[in-house]
């Protein structure tokens, strides 16, 4: 009985997708992390003043939806943002709560990460070609 559980449970770890993509995402997470480390961001951080970037300003509620971002991550994130002077936070021009736009200083720094973002971005794209080929040659021995 107990070698067929450790058997089966052998089969659910080395082809469950939910555990595969899980340790996939943290790989790819600590890939860009190591390369922004070195700027004084984290991955969260940086796709942060991106997407205020891009929209030139962005409220918190609708940032943190389209980032499938917790509220208190994105509180805590772009808390740290305007702390270092990266994003401020203005009223919105109707009055329905705030905005968040970045800084002369966050812009600079958002140019600065780029290129170690494109690394990373690079190396998660071999991660990722790499992963998913394992899974078909997987998909072709089970099926």
């Amino acid at each position: 009985m107990r070698e067929h559980i450790r058997s089966e449970a052998r089969g659910v770890v080395a082809t469950c997708l939910g555990y595969r993509t899980r340790r996939l995402a943290r790989a790819v997470t600590r890939l860009y992390n190591d390369r922004l480390r070195p700027l004084g961001l984290n991955l969260t951080e940086m796709n942060l003043l991106a997407a205020i970037a891009a929209q030139e300003s962005a409220q918190p509620a609708r940032l943190g939806r389209a980032m499938a971002l917790e509220k208190s991550t994105l509180s805590r994130n772009s808390g740290r943002l305007v702390e270092r002077g990266w994003v401020e936070v203005h009223d919105h021009p109707d009055g329905r709560g705030v905005r968040l736009a970045l800084t002369e200083q966050g812009s600079q720094m958002l140019l600065r990460a780029i290129p170690a973002w494109e690394q990373a971005q690079r190396q998660a794209r071999s991660l990722v070609a790499e992963a998913l080929v394992g899974l078909g040659k997987e998909a072709a021995v089970t099926g």
